[in-house]
C-alpha cells in the first residue's frame, strides 16, 4: 500500500519525489489496498510528505559524513536505488525474509547507487540485533539508523531495548517517528478499527521526548509533517470536522505556541546524550 502511494505520487506533475520502482514493488496487491483506503487522504498525505522529509534528512546526514545507513524494518523502501549516493556508502536493509525476497525479485534488474546488503532478521530478536550492531559498529565510524513507520508498532519495552542497543554504535544518529501525546485518543480509535487489528499501534508514551531522554537520546532535529507539507506546497488534507475541532480548540484553549496544532506528527533525528560523569 505504501509503495502504491509512492507510485501514485510519482505520477503527479508536481510530485515531491520520483520513485520509478514503486509500482514494481507495489505489485497488484498494493494498488488494491490503496483503493480500499482511498478515503484516507490524511494517511496517504503522511506517507508522501514523510518520504520527502526523510529523503532530505538522509541526504543531510550523508553529507555530514555518515558512512553506513541501517534501515531497520526496511519494507519496500527503494532509496538505495532511486536516490544518488556516494558509491562508498554502505546501506543495510533489515527485515523479514519474505519482505526482502519480494523486494529482491522485483528489483532484480535495478542497479543501486551505493553498496546494498540485505539482512534477514526479526527486529525484536535482541540477540540477532546485537550481533548485527556489533558488526556494524566495528566497521563504521558514523552510522545512521532509520526506522520509518516501525516504532509505533513496537511495545514501549521493545523500543526501550532498541534504544539501549543503538547507543552502542559509534557516531550514531537515529531517525524515528514522532506522534504528539495529544494524538493518543485518535490513535486508540484507529487501533480499534478493523484495518488495524492485525497490526495495532503500541508505542504510546505519555512523554515522547522524555522517554528517549531517559534512555540517553536527545532530539537534534525535528521535522513536523504538517509544517513541512506547507513548506513543500502540500498542506495536510484535514477532514472538515477535524478542521472545525481545531478552530474550536483554539478559541477555548489557545495553544502555547502558534504551531502547536501542526506539530502532531513528524520525524526526529536523535543523537546520544553525552555520557554522564
Amino acid at each position: 500500500m505504501v509503495a502504491a502511494w509512492r507510485a501514485r505520487e510519482s505520477e503527479r506533475g508536481d510530485a515531491l519525489f520520483r520513485d520509478p520502482f514503486a509500482a514494481l514493488l507495489a505489485g497488484a496487491r498494493g494498488p488494491a489496498m490503496a483503493d480500499e483506503l482511498s478515503g484516507n487522504a490524511l494517511a496517504r498525505w503522511q506517507v508522501v510528505v514523510r518520504t520527502a522529509v526523510i529523503d532530505a534528512m538522509l541526504r543531510e546526514a550523508v553529507s555530514r559524513g555518515v558512512r553506513t545507513v541501517v534501515n531497520l524494518g526496511a519494507g519496500l523502501d527503494a532509496r538505495p536505488y532511486r536516490l544518488s549516493w556516494p558509491a562508498s556508502l554502505r546501506w543495510l536493509d533489515v527485515d523479514f525474509a519474505e519482505v526482502l525476497d519480494w523486494k529482491s525479485d522485483r528489483l532484480r534488474n535495478a542497479q543501486p547507487t551505493c553498496d546494498v546488503e540485505q539482512i534477514e532478521m526479526d527486529l525484536t530478536d535482541s540477540a540477532a540485533r546485537r550481533r548485527l550492531l556489533a558488526q556494524v559498529g566495528a566497521a563504521s565510524p558514523a552510522t545512521l539508523v532509520l526506522t520509518e513507520g516501525v516504532i509505533p508498532y513496537l511495545t514501549e519495552a521493545a523500543v526501550g531495548a532498541l534504544a539501549e542497543d543503538l547507543r552502542t554504535l559509534p557516531g550514531v544518529s537515529w531517525i524515528v517517528d514522532y506522534f504528539a501525546p495529544q494524538t493518543l485518543p485518535f490513535r486508540k480509535r484507529l487501533r480499534a478499527s478493523r484495518a488495524m487489528r492485525a497490526a495495532p499501534f503500541q508505542f504510546e508514551p505519555p512523554d515522547w521526548f522524555g522517554f528517549f531522554d531517559a534512555r540517553g537520546w536527545r532530539a537534534a532535529d525535528i521535522k513536523y509533517l504538517a509544517l513541512e507539507g506547507e513548506r513543500l506546497g502540500r498542506p495536510a488534507p484535514l477532514p472538515p470536522l477535524l478542521k472545525v475541532a481545531v478552530r474550536v480548540s483554539k478559541l477555548l484553549r489557545p495553544p502555547e505556541t502558534p504551531n502547536a496544532f501542526k506539530e502532531f506528527s513528524g520525524y526526529v533525528l536523535l543523537q546520544p546524550l553525552k555520557e554522564q560523569v
